[in-house]
């Protein structure tokens, strides 16, 4: 957790911060067990539901769709990416 990614928006890339992993309940049978990423940016940053390229430190590529989720009202906006 921490790890930083640039999503590329226009007009300027955004930063997220991977805040943390939530482990979902699977079904019997299933073959994965659901998660999701829960990303964070600055109150004065919103991202609009969306599929995005976010880009790690270390140039790796990832396509997610992010959803914007509930504040807690700690100064930060939160996204979440759900994997099923």
């Amino acid at each position: 957790m921490g790890q930083v990614f640039t999503a590329e928006t226009v007009p300027d890339p955004v930063q997220l911060t991977l805040h943390k992993l939530v482990e979902g309940t699977g079904t019997n049978g299933g073959h994965r067990q659901p998660f999701a990423l829960i990303f964070t940016t600055p109150m004065n940053v919103m991202l609009l539901e969306a599929q995005y390229r976010l880009k790690s430190a270390s140039g790796q590529e990832y396509l997610l769709y992010l959803s914007p989720i509930v504040s807690p009202g700690d100064g930060l906006r939160y996204y979440q990416a759900q994997f099923n």
